[in-house]
């Protein structure tokens, strides 16, 4: 069934059809209620109502050069009236949303959305229904999360600091909050593109501030643990071997080694754990990336030699860390996410992303035939075995398939290049039947409702595996329905206050703001191969866009990794 239009894209209206009704097909059916409204057909509105979409910024500012319309297009375009000074109005203002208030710290980025009106100065293929990314808007509810103290409520989080900087990081960096000359188009009026000092423009000293108080707080979650290792193992491993300190541990035998190792914890003096460790390396790599792709005398510079400094210093320690929690069970090699702590996939994908970014997964070894116990085979049967029938992968052996393990399994398998061992075509299909056919999101598992963060566990999965195939059949397509994903996160999942959320009923938050936009930047941008180690080698090839083209555009995310992959590449041309 046709449904409504935005822009020139056309969406069904059909919902779910339920062979037996059950409290799960009721809560299913009240989900597509609560997103009906958003997926309106925008040309059915009143002038009123299209007004009120530009001044939150979810419709572009009508530039002065489009010619004034009348009639009826005058009140879908929400240019009421009969004199000039109508139009002036609406072309002169600014939009406006209501946003949390600045505070020290937070630097106050100019309205976006006005300045990219000048996008259609020649009044050319300008949409007035083009949905928009409401980017000032979700900048600035990330930086205050970066700089004003949190309310005490978040006290239940504080062993994540490291996500938080994370996720928050992350998303600043897709939006091109780092990235020279943002908000504005590079154009000669705009003095931040004129050969302008660096030093003397207080917003880059304001972000070259936040990066380095990133890298001081990430410092101090560090936390050092005494390790043991075989001698065997200490005298074949070079890493090892340059950790040890030459005396048996304490109740050890000679045969066991003190190792020193490490890596990063929830908080300070928390212990280490896999996750936040991922956390803490991933938002490091980020200030590495962006700031020693600069000169030296950018103010980025500095935040981002501290940050390659520390990760340079504590990476044989993680090395040492993340081979103490090795489960080896006859063929087959799991890890804890800390000791004494669960074992599941998370685990292998949140010690390989770190060691890929960190050159820890080459040989290391000095016997020729000693292969990096990371590498091991052994560990891709584990997750292979995590494969269900349905096609997903759960937790561990025999639990059900979830989005989130089954990307970590995946993207898990695609750093070791082992993707082969499982079954793809359940995966793909399993994968295919996660899109939501009325909402465009993701769900998690089956029989479960749409979420906006599936956008990347799920979408992200997707694109892992397409670039996995699409290196044999050299395809840049994605498998899914890439404007529907869009629509949701634009128009479900925004909040025109700064933000991004689970569903339209859910309250934003970092997490959800994070993946949201990491399924979004996957969606937007066409499937490569990986890795792409070659700086430059990343290209602006683009899918199917929906909404505004000249506003919605993120940076492309690693989709293995989930960071920029221009950090990725200098990461990778660091530690190589």
């Amino acid at each position: 069934m046709d449904g409504p239009r935005h822009g020139n894209c056309q969406f069904p209206t059909q919902r779910s059809q339920f062979l037996l009704e059950s409290p799960s097909t009721d809560v299913q059916a009240m989900t597509e209620h609560e997103c009906a409204p958003f997926f309106v057909s925008l040309p059915s509105l009143s002038d009123g109502q299209l007004q009120h979409l530009r001044s939150v910024g979810l419709l572009p500012p009508i530039p002065p050069s489009v010619s004034r319309p009348d009639g009826k297009a005058a009140k879908l375009l929400g240019l009421s009236g009969d004199d000039d000074d109508d139009i002036d109005d609406v072309d002169d203002s600014e939009p406006t949303i209501e946003l949390l208030d600045d505070d020290d710290g937070i630097d106050g980025t100019q309205d976006y959305q006005q300045n990219n009106a000048d996008d259609y100065s020649d009044g050319k293929d300008f949409d007035p229904y083009a949905i928009r990314l409401v980017r000032d808007a979700h900048i600035k509810y990330l930086l205050h999360a970066m700089c004003v103290k949190m309310p005490r409520g978040f006290v239940s989080l504080d062993a994540s600091h490291p996500w938080m900087i994370y996720w928050t990081l992350h998303s600043l960096d897709l939006l091109g909050h780092f990235d020279d000359g943002y908000p504005s188009k590079k154009n000669s009026s705009d003095v931040r593109n004129q050969n302008k000092d660096p030093l003397s423009d207080v917003e880059v000293l304001q972000k070259a501030n936040l990066l380095e108080r990133i890298v001081s707080t990430l410092r101090h979650c560090w936390t050092d643990v005494e390790l043991a290792f075989g001698q065997a193992e200490v005298d074949s491993d070079l890493r090892l071997k340059k950790l040890a300190s030459g005396e048996a541990g304490v109740g050890l035998t000679p045969a066991r080694i003190k190792v020193k190792g490490g890596g990063f914890g929830g908080g300070p003096q928390q212990m280490p754990h896999c996750a936040t460790t991922y956390a803490a390396v991933l938002a490091l790599s980020i200030v590495t990336g962006i700031g020693l792709s600069r000169s030296e005398s950018h103010p980025f510079y500095e935040p981002g030699k501290m940050a390659y400094g520390l990760l340079n210093r504590k990476r044989l320690q993680m090395y040492a860390f993340f081979l103490s929690l090795r489960e080896v069970v006859g063929d087959r090699t799991s890890f804890r996410m800390q000791h004494d702590g669960e074992i599941d996939v998370r685990s292998i994908y949140c010690i390989l992303a770190p060691c890929h970014l960190l050159g820890l997964l080459d040989d290391g070894r000095d016997c020729e035939h000693y292969n990096n116990p990371l590498r091991d085979l052994s560990i891709s049967r584990h997750i292979a075995d995590c494969q269900t029938f349905e096609g997903g992968f759960g937790a561990e052996p025999f639990n059900e398939a979830h989005g989130g393990y089954t990307f970590c399994a995946l993207a898990a398998l695609r750093i070791l290049g082992t993707v082969s061992l499982v079954d793809i075509d359940t995966l793909q299909s399993w994968l295919a039947r996660r899109q939501m056919g009325f909402e465009g999101g993701f769900c998690g598992r089956t029989n479960k409702l749409v979420d906006g963060c599936y956008s990347f566990w799920q979408g992200g999965a997707v694109a892992v595996l397409d670039s996995y195939l699409g290196d044999e059949m050299k395809s840049s397509e994605i498998s899914y329905d890439e404007q529907m994903l869009q629509r949701y996160i634009l128009l479900c999942a925004q909040d025109v206050n700064g933000g991004l959320r689970d569903k339209p009923s859910k309250p934003k938050d970092f997490y959800h703001s994070c993946y949201n936009l990491s399924g979004l930047s996957v969606a937007q941008h066409a499937v490569k191969p990986w890795p792409l180690d070659a700086l430059g080698a990343s290209g602006d090839d683009l899918n199917e866009l929906f909404g505004d083209r000249s506003n919605n555009i993120l940076g492309r995310t690693d989709g293995v990794l989930n960071i920029r992959i221009e950090r990725v590449q200098e990461m990778r041309k660091r530690f190589k």
